[in-house]
């Protein structure tokens, strides 16, 4: 076990992030998300016969959605205002960041989804470059998030 640890440490001082239940979660959901898409991709026969890819964006976004809405399926109402109102107070930033990243990354892969519903049949392999997009929009997001916490340290 003491191998595990010291493994981890070296990762963390590389600048790796050690794998904890929220990312294999999040790593998870992903290829739940992913997998309908590209199977169904696979599997188009003919350059016109697109109808099942398409098909397939319904599952990913409905996975996006099921992620994004999580912390509200979870509880009742009277809960989550609980829960909000202690989170503040105990403000565990880790808990914070967790949520904000549940939250973007639902929606996200729920847009993926829709655009493969939508065009999936028109643009055939060519959907999968907004992710290319949605990576670089992740980037920018996170590029900022570190200047405005320097800023504040």
């Amino acid at each position: 076990m003491r191998s595990c640890s010291t493994l981890a440490s070296y990762l963390e001082k590389a600048g790796f992030r050690p794998l904890n239940a929220f990312r294999a979660r999040e790593i998870l959901t992903i290829i739940l998300a992913f997998a309908p898409p590209l199977i169904a991709a696979s599997l188009v026969g003919s350059p016109n016969r697109w109808e099942w890819f398409a098909r397939s964006g319904s599952a990913t976004a409905a996975v996006g959605l099921f992620w994004a809405s999580r912390n509200y399926l979870s509880y009742s109402v009277s809960e989550l205002a609980r829960l909000r109102t202690d989170l503040k107070r105990q403000s565990d930033d880790t808990v914070v960041v967790e949520e904000i990243s549940t939250a973007k990354l639902g929606l996200a892969l729920s847009a993926f989804g829709t655009i493969i519903s939508g065009w999936g049949q028109y643009l055939g392999w060519w959907s999968f470059s907004f992710l290319i997009v949605w990576a670089w929009l992740i980037a920018r997001d996170a590029y900022r998030d570190l200047v405005r916490l320097a800023k504040h340290a």
